[in-house]
């Protein structure tokens, strides 16, 4: 079985071919392999040495090595370019770190500011509560209402339950009005000195009363400033166990004249 020549031998042969007719005729080769040189008069060859890369062995040598420089170099284009590709990657995760970094800033910021609308127009809900509620106030005292004035100051009530459920929504809680222990105590005083008796105003209301019949005298004898007083405090009334509840004045002048035409005072 025959074996072919490799591709680089032919080559090599052909290069060793050009070079013998360059130098012209045929030249003789040693039991080496090497030719002999020709002599330096022209005529011959000379018994000197050949240089080791102008023989066979030296040209498949220089061949050899000229491949194995050029593996080398693809081999290491193709590291470079590996290395590169990996660069790559980490300079895109890097920017795309960044660029999600930066998106979310961008949220939280816009977030923040959200936020802090929000808390602004709350506080501005609150406020309004504050002056509508004090607004309801001023208008239950001048309406002669003073007990039920007291009361919607202390923030009790069914006329503050209105304003508790909104501030709640609001996120807070009605608060006391300014004055309104000051209020609670002359107006707490004012009517125990009518009524001759311990009359308190609270959560459940105004205790102490008595009946209605009781307070005929003090409600015929005093002026216009006791009578709305008594009015005040009869209309709003107690919801504690055993006390009556509010009023109208309309029923309430109505049980007062039952008893002071015939001076039957109980």
């Amino acid at each position: 079985m025959a074996f072919g020549i490799p591709s680089s031998f032919r080559s090599i042969d052909r290069i060793l071919e050009q070079r013998r007719r360059v130098t012209g005729g045929t030249t003789t080769t040693t039991t080496t392999g090497q030719i002999p040189p020709r002599s330096a008069a022209g005529g011959g060859f000379s018994a000197g040495p050949v240089a080791f890369s102008q023989t066979r062995a030296g040209l498949i040598f220089a061949d050899e090595t000229q491949r194995g420089l050029l593996t080398v170099q693809r081999e290491n284009a193709q590291a470079l370019a590996r290395q590169q590709h990996r660069d790559d990657l980490v300079l895109q995760a890097s920017e795309q770190k960044f660029q999600a970094g930066q998106l979310q800033k961008r949220l939280d910021d816009e977030a923040k500011v959200r936020a802090e609308e929000r808390e602004r127009a709350r506080k501005a809900n609150i406020n309004q509560l504050r002056v509508e509620r004090q607004g309801t106030f001023a208008a239950l005292l001048k309406s002669g209402d003073q007990a039920r004035a007291v009361i919607f100051a202390l923030g009790f009530g069914p006329d503050n339950d209105v304003f508790d459920v909104r501030a709640r929504a609001l996120g807070t809680t009605v608060q006391e009005l300014k004055g309104a222990q000051a209020l609670r105590t002359t107006t707490q005083e004012a009517l125990s000195r009518v009524l001759d008796r311990q009359v308190t105003i609270g959560r459940e209301g105004v205790r102490g009363l008595g009946s209605s019949f009781q307070a005929a005298t003090a409600f015929t004898q005093g002026g216009i400033d006791v009578q709305d007083l008594l009015r005040s405090g009869f209309g709003v009334g107690s919801l504690r166990a055993g006390e009556r509840p509010g009023i109208s004045a309309a029923r309430l002048g109505e049980l007062i004249q039952q008893v002071t035409p015939t001076g039957f005072l109980p």
